[in-house]
């Protein structure tokens, strides 16, 4: 499904335990509808031991977030994104103040 959020985009947290953090998409699962957003939602993770010297370990790893509870930030605003035509062009801008993004 097309998603107007790109990897690389900032994006500001709606909801959840990590509300009002913001960050950068790491990757989008187009899919499921999810996002990964960088150091945010960190949960942790038991690694095991691939060989008997080896030591199992706990790492913090970012989970998915539904696409939904996500909202693009830009010069301190977080705002719905719209399209519009500009020289041919498609360019994506932000509804509230109309920045180009």
């Amino acid at each position: 499904m097309k998603t107007k959020l790109k990897v690389g985009d900032n994006v500001k947290i709606l909801c959840g335990k990590d509300r009002g953090k913001t960050g950068k998409v790491v990757s989008i699962d187009r899919k499921n509808l999810k996002v990964i957003v960088k150091s945010c939602n960190m949960v942790k993770k038991v690694v095991k031991a691939r060989t008997p010297q080896e030591k199992s370990k706990i790492i913090d790893k970012e989970a998915p977030i539904d696409i939904s509870n996500v909202m693009l930030f830009s010069s301190g605003i977080a705002s719905r994104i719209g399209f519009k035509f500009e020289n041919n062009e498609k360019k994506r801008y932000l509804k509230k103040n109309g920045e180009n993004v």
